[in-house]
């Protein structure tokens, strides 16, 4: 919490000039995640693959806001071409489907994965501070986790399914300026 209340006061003159892009619903922010195992907050990125989040490497900063009530993506402040953030949840050997996969964006809004999730992502106010740090949520089920060597960004309905080499995140909004 003390790395939101340190935001708070560094980013709060400034947030009255968050970019916007043309006609979205909300000023732009971007993801950034903190975690027990590394409380400096890190930039979400869309990694070199151009789909998927990580927190390593040179990826781009995915810019995102809302539009009409759907979280929405950008890499540019045009706001063209958009991405529409999903979970990559993959098939079963039965036909059912995992309650994990990869966070990403989605530049066609769909995916040839029968499994995959388009869901309606919310941010949800950080109890102290309701203007700054709100939290990615997803139905309030399950979290998000940075994977592996590259710290791909999972989200998991529970925490023992799905890759192991994992630590818990957050992602929080700060506004891009």
């Amino acid at each position: 919490m003390k790395f939101l209340s340190t935001i708070s006061l560094l980013i709060a003159p400034l947030a009255s000039w968050a970019l916007v892009i043309p006609n979205a619903d909300t000023p732009s922010f971007y993801f950034v995640a903190t975690s027990p195992d590394n409380a400096t907050p890190r930039t979400v990125r869309i990694g070199a693959d151009g789909i998927y989040t990580t927190l390593s490497g040179s990826g781009t900063a995915i810019q995102t806001y809302f539009f009409q009530g759907s979280l929405t993506g950008t890499l540019d402040k045009s706001g063209s071409p958009t991405f529409h953030p999903f979970l990559n949840i993959s098939p079963r050997e039965d036909g059912s489907c995992t309650t994990f996969g990869q966070f990403g964006y989605s530049p066609q809004g769909s995916s040839p994965n029968t499994c995959a999730s388009f869901p309606r992502f919310q941010i949800q106010s950080n109890p102290e501070n309701s203007q700054l740090g709100s939290k990615l949520t997803n139905n309030n089920v399950g979290g998000f986790y940075a994977c592996g060597p590259d710290e791909i960004i999972w989200y998991k309905q529970n925490a023992q399914e799905g890759p192991q080499n994992c630590s818990p995140v957050d992602l929080y909004t700060v506004p891009v300026l």
